[in-house]
């Protein structure tokens, strides 16, 4: 088990804090002893992670996101994310923290270019609000930084909020892990449609966090009823879904707090996230 994998930063609906608790629920779905897991919208990845971390062979994960995440999973997993280039572009963050959100704002404003995959998660650390960020031919979208910010006198915090979380040594840290540990895993930067054009094998298990609807700050959206009803005809497998509302009457509501997890009744929060099998 290789529990030094964590997701490389803050994402607006990221799952790592409910992870554990719904990876339960797909190993518990799970027979046989080549079953294959699909992440589907991975984002930043929090369930695969946990799989993996659970002792998950990475070639037995398939993970799909239309996003620059979908582009990082890609090149994470066919060991093409570069280092180097990673780490150049690390480099050259000012090490005054007063300074990083007008140098990423700077970097957002320039075409993409060749290194989506490495120029993805710096942005995205330093996200205002966590929030997603989006490519949009060869531009960045909605890219609002943060602010370096100091606690004043009547300040109720009391310690700095940095403008990139993580920071750039966690930051690499955290991807330097995933190179190695989630290498060989397959993602395809595509359209969730996709998934839906031959029939999975039966041994899989599926897992989707699709974007909430009617919510604001991601970019791409689906039919979930559409999708359900089209997957369900097509292929004969287990099939989850994340919502901020229950799907069917056996929906189980995710608890948010507490140290031991689980899936309970206690401790929800105002946050209410259901995971619903098909």
């Amino acid at each position: 088990m290789n529990n030094s994998l964590r997701v490389p930063c803050a994402y607006q609906g990221g799952k790592q804090r409910v992870a554990a608790q719904i990876a339960n629920a797909l190993l518990g779905a799970a027979v046989g002893s080549d079953v294959h897991f699909y992440d589907l919208c991975c984002g930043s990845a929090a369930i695969s992670i946990e799989l993996v971390n659970r002792g998950v062979d990475p070639s037995r994960i398939v993970m799909l996101d239309i996003s620059s995440w979908g582009a990082f999973w890609e090149s994470i997993g066919s060991g093409a994310f570069d280092m180097d280039v990673f780490d150049q572009l690390l480099s050259k963050l000012p090490t005054d923290k007063r300074g990083v959100k007008a140098h990423v704002s700077a970097l957002s404003a320039l075409p993409i270019g060749d290194h989506e995959a490495e120029l993805y998660p710096i942005l995205q650390a330093c996200s205002f609000g966590g929030k997603q960020i989006w490519r949009d031919g060869e531009r960045w979208a909605n890219a609002c930084f943060r602010d370096y910010w100091e606690p004043t006198a009547t300040s109720v915090r009391r310690s700095p909020a940095n403008p990139m979380q993580p920071s750039s040594i966690e930051l690499r840290r955290r991807i330097e892990a995933l190179v190695r540990g989630m290498k060989g895993v397959t993602c395809f930067n595509a359209d969730i449609s996709t998934i839906l054009r031959e029939p999975l094998r039966s041994n899989s298990v599926v897992y989707i966090d699709p974007p909430y609807q009617n919510t604001t700050g991601y970019a791409y959206r689906f039919d979930v009823p559409s999708f359900i009803a089209r997957f369900q005809e097509i292929n004969d497998c287990p099939l989850f879904i994340s919502e901020a509302s229950a799907l069917n009457d056996r929906a189980l509501r995710l608890a948010f707090g507490g140290a031991k997890g689980g899936i309970s009744g206690v401790k929800m929060g105002r946050h209410e996230e259901w995971l619903t099998p098909f």
